[in-house]
């Protein structure tokens, strides 16, 4: 009689034990069933090696829901996929190239068709990895509709929703700001990044009559406008549109009053000098007021040749040099060393995001244009109403607010990015500038 192990093993049984469930289409929906149905869309992992514990909490719990349903009589289905993760696997491949190999810059070096067949190859291994892996979790998910975000026929989804969206009016391209990011050169959407709380001094700086705070007096050599509030008392002897002289970091400059109600009197002197270059809320009450709008830093993260001798100077070279400068001309009040602010990083690679104007392309999310029970309403009215009226369900429902401060305060949101792995906009140009022929959809 032989005895039983002491430890369980689990190598000797679950991977024969899922082959059989596998083969034996267990997992399996019917497509003609008359059963009510429940179907759950596997968040795609990202394919960038390996899953983690935040993976497997998530499968456990979309497992648990797909068999009870299956249990209560629905034919049950659970799609599983990856995720080409653009950003984020390109960068992880670009990086092991340049640790394995010592090679500096591969996309220079290698040029676009090397590098494209390098990721490849590694998100073929990654796929692989990732999908044996969900099966060691003895997840019960339907095998035979297994999808990869790059698949030619999810490709050409994308091809032909951009090409409606466009033509619908819903996309569109323009100079906004976006988050770019020096070290990955390339935008990121509002949702990859993130924020952290860093120690910055806050300087307190003096501009003709006013005091003005910042953290970023490397951007300051291009403003000329003084934003306040339109209720603040203590400024009302100034108008909008007012103007002043007064000298500044490289010399004397014309500044003009701007009234806006965007600006909070109870931060500091209720006073502030705007760069609508470099910042969302400074390039926002431009666009409102017209303003001009000057870039201080280029896309490396060094200042232009409007910053005098601090020309070329990263950014962290150029900050206590200017401030030095500042301080020389009687112009620096106060430094606060101790003071937290909320800096923005690309999740996707961790480098600090700089905001910058680029003509790039964007979804609008105000424009009434999708038909949406009998009414023209815009992608943002329509995110609130299907929460709101029911068609869509948050939970817990706790999240309920987190949702709707998030779409309530959603900006038009930037879709192109400047890397090579990914959907390419569907778009081709013939001739250059305003000129150029655009053709959307196919090429010509």
């Amino acid at each position: 009689m032989t005895s039983l192990a002491k430890t369980y093993n689990p190598q000797e049984f679950e991977t024969d034990l899922y082959q059989q469930w596998e083969e034996g289409g267990w997992f399996r929906a019917d497509a003609q069933s008359d059963k009510p149905s429940f179907t759950i869309s596997m968040p795609p992992p990202n394919a960038t090696g390996q899953l983690h514990v935040g993976h497997a909490v998530m499968l456990a719990l979309e497992d648990i829901l797909i068999r009870w349903h299956r249990m209560r009589g629905y034919e049950a289905l659970w799609v599983p996929g990856t995720d080409h993760a653009a950003i984020a696997t390109e960068n992880v491949v670009l990086q092991k190239i340049q640790r394995e190999e010592g090679i500096k810059d591969p996309r220079k070096e290698l040029g676009r068709e090397e590098v494209l067949r390098r990721i490849a190859d590694y998100v073929v291994d990654s796929r692989d990895t990732i999908k044996n892996q969900v099966r060691a979790m003895g997840s019960s998910c339907d095998w035979s509709r297994d999808r990869y975000t790059m698949d030619p026929p999810l490709n050409r989804c994308v091809n032909e929703t951009f090409s409606q969206m466009y033509a619908d009016g819903l996309i569109y391209r323009g100079h906004r700001i976006v988050n770019w990011d020096p070290k990955l050169q390339t935008n990121v959407s509002d949702d990859e990044v993130d924020r952290k709380e860093v120690a910055s001094p806050f300087y307190t700086f003096q501009y003709g009559p006013f005091q003005i705070g910042t953290v970023r007096p490397e951007t300051k050599f291009g403003d000329k406008y003084v934003v306040m509030h339109p209720d603040d008392e203590r400024y009302s002897e100034f108008n909008h549109g007012d103007t002043f002289e007064c000298e500044w970091i490289n010399g004397p400059v014309e500044a003009t009053i701007i009234k806006d109600s965007v600006v909070d009197p109870s931060f500091g002197t209720g006073v502030m000098t705007i760069t609508p270059w470099h910042d969302h809320t400074d390039f926002e009450i431009a666009e409102r007021h017209q303003l001009d709008k000057e870039q201080i830093i280029d896309f490396q993260g060094r200042l232009l040749a409007n910053a005098g001798e601090f020309a070329g100077m990263p950014i962290e070279e150029a900050r206590p040099k200017i401030v030095e400068k500042l301080a020389a001309k009687g112009l620096l009040v106060k430094t606060d060393g101790d003071y937290v602010n909320s800096k923005a990083f690309n999740s996707r690679g961790g480098g600090s995001i700089e905001p910058q104007i680029r003509e790039q392309w964007f979804i609008d999310v105000n424009k009434p244009v999708v038909p949406w029970k009998g009414e023209k309403r815009s992608l943002r009215e329509i995110l609130i109403a299907v929460v709101r009226e029911g068609d869509i369900q948050i939970v817990p429902d706790r999240f309920n607010n987190t949702y709707f401060h998030w779409v309530e305060n959603l900006r038009d949101w930037c879709i192109s990015r400047q890397i090579w792995w990914g959907h390419r906009v569907p778009v081709w140009y013939r001739g250059e500038g305003d000129s150029a022929e655009i053709q959307i959809g196919v090429a010509p």
